[in-house]
């Protein structure tokens, strides 16, 4: 080979050798820079990672917290309706009790005289008043309302009114 030649090979070698020299020093810049960007996309899914397990635990404790919350208000609803049964329970034997005491005062009434019983009736409640005469013979029931109409007429009229039927009042409206 002439120097010429050789001198020319060279040139190439370097030439060639310098382009692979930085075709690696690119790969190897390029790779960094792929590494880093690597790096901070890990750092970013470390954080993120971080935050949804914190956000997990939360979400678990807040759970059980609802789940306890849910089991006290159940636990109440059972509390409620045994209080709401004893209630009614105890309405039943005091509507028991008031009709007993209702149809006891009937009869005492049926028994005294009709003037009496309308001096007393007159200063009753209004729904007591029907309620007993529901209960009292026709005939007591007329005595003393004729007697109660001397002492309180605007009274024994509206016994009168709530003691007619539905379908008399609905036919006189």
């Amino acid at each position: 080979m002439t120097s010429w030649q050789s001198q020319g090979a060279e040139e190439e070698m370097n030439k060639l050798f310098a382009a692979v020299l930085f075709a690696a020093l690119s790969f190897v810049s390029v790779h960094a820079e792929n590494l880093a960007d690597l790096q901070a996309i890990s750092k970013q899914l470390d954080a993120r990672k971080k935050d949804l397990d914190t956000r997990e635990k939360n979400i678990r404790v807040k759970e059980e917290r609802v789940k306890a919350l849910e089991d006290n208000l159940i636990q109440k609803e059972i509390e409620i309706r045994k209080m709401q049964d004893a209630v009614t329970a105890r309405l039943k034997e005091i509507k028991v009790q008031e009709d007993k005491n209702l149809d006891k005062l009937a009869k005492d009434y049926s028994s005294a005289k009709a003037k009496n019983a309308a001096q007393v009736i007159v200063k009753m409640d209004l729904d007591k008043a029907v309620q007993l005469f529901q209960r009292l013979p026709s005939m007591t029931a007329g005595k003393i309302i004729s007697a109660m109409g001397t002492i309180d007429a605007a009274y024994a009229a509206k016994i009168s009114e709530r003691l007619t039927p539905d379908k008399i009042q609905g036919v006189q409206q």
